[in-house]
Order: C-alpha cells, then structure tokens, then sequence
C-alpha cells in the first residue's frame, strides 16, 4: 500500500489484481485531492471510470478533500500515447509538450499526484525498450518539477524471456517498488 502521503517522486506498481490497483492508485490520489493539490491520471478508458466513481465516492461519504479542493486531470492512456510518438515510439519533444506541459501547469499550484498506464500499454505491445525510454523521460521530466508518480504494470508482461529481460531496467528507473502481494485467484 502506497503511504497517504508518498514521498518518493516515483514508484511502480507492479499488479496481478486490477483491484489492487484501483486501491493503490486512489490512495496516492486522494492524498493530494483531500490536501488541495492537483493529480493526473493518464490510463485506460475503464480504469479512468473505475478511479472517478471510488474518488467521487470517497469524497461523498469519506472525508472532504481540501479547502482548495484540488483538481484532477483524467486524459486516456492509448490516445495520449499516440500523441507522444513517433513511429510508435515516445517522442521526448511530443512528450514534454503533451505530458509535461499540463504536469508543469498544475505542479504551478503545488506538487502534483499522477498515475500513467502507458508504460505498461507498451509492454503489452512487446515495447519494453520504449517503456524504459518513457519512464526516463518521466525521470527528466520529475526532476524539473514538483510531483509524485505511479506507474502501473501488470506482472503477467514480465514472464517472457522479453519480459525478464527488461524487469530490472523498469524497477531501476523508479525510486520505489510495489509489488501485489496478493495470491494469484485460483479460478485466473
């Protein structure tokens, strides 16, 4: 479990279960909504729908998010993909302006909480190199401002010889490594 208040700049989440995921993903959000900072989220289209109705939720029946409600920030992980490549690969220009232009805007207001998918969408395509590449421009991008990310793989990609193969990579490019500690259901 993520803490309430995540202190690294970038953690990865390696999941079996969506709804440790979910979890995850939430927590590190609402910490920021509830304190009036601002959070982004770039995943998949059920995910997004997932992750808006548990912070409605949380907010409706939990504890109020903070005086300065913060703002959040939901693009789609595959269309934002496609707006930062090139050939299918990220593209750190297109990157930077698709990405870290509204990350820059909202750190403006405080430091910002954000979760992407798309580094594990390009796993699923057999593009580990080019998550590698993305997560370092995360890192460049991180490192110029303020902001705390999570990225989301599912461990079923790392099985493969490929998949090996680029596992340590991913988790040196993070500052922390979360790993689902649940059993694997026995009906998957």
């Amino acid at each position: 479990m993520l803490p309430h208040s995540c202190t690294c700049k970038h953690a990865v989440l390696f999941y079996r279960d969506d709804d440790w995921l979910r979890e995850q993903v939430s927590q590190h959000l609402m910490a920021a909504l509830r304190s009036g900072r601002p959070a982004i989220v770039i995943a998949k289209p059920a995910l997004l729908q997932e992750l808006k109705f548990a912070l409605h939720r949380e907010h409706v029946q939990g504890a109020a998010f903070g005086p300065q409600r913060g703002s959040l920030i939901a693009l789609d992980a595959e269309a934002t993909l496609a707006g930062i490549c090139v050939d299918g690969r990220p593209d750190p220009e297109l990157f930077m302006r698709v990405v870290g232009t509204p990350v820059r805007q909202l750190a403006g207001d405080g430091r910002v909480a954000a979760y992407g998918e798309m580094v594990g969408i390009l796993c699923e395509r057999g593009q580990y190199a080019d998550a590698v590449h993305l997560e370092q421009l995360w890192n460049e991008l991180l490192a110029a401002c303020e902001a705390s990310l999570c990225c989301g793989y599912p461990q079923r990609l790392f099985k493969g010889r490929d998949g090996k193969a680029f596992y340590d990579q991913i988790r040196a490019a993070h500052d922390e490594v979360r790993e689902d500690p649940r059993p694997v259901p026995a009906f998957a």
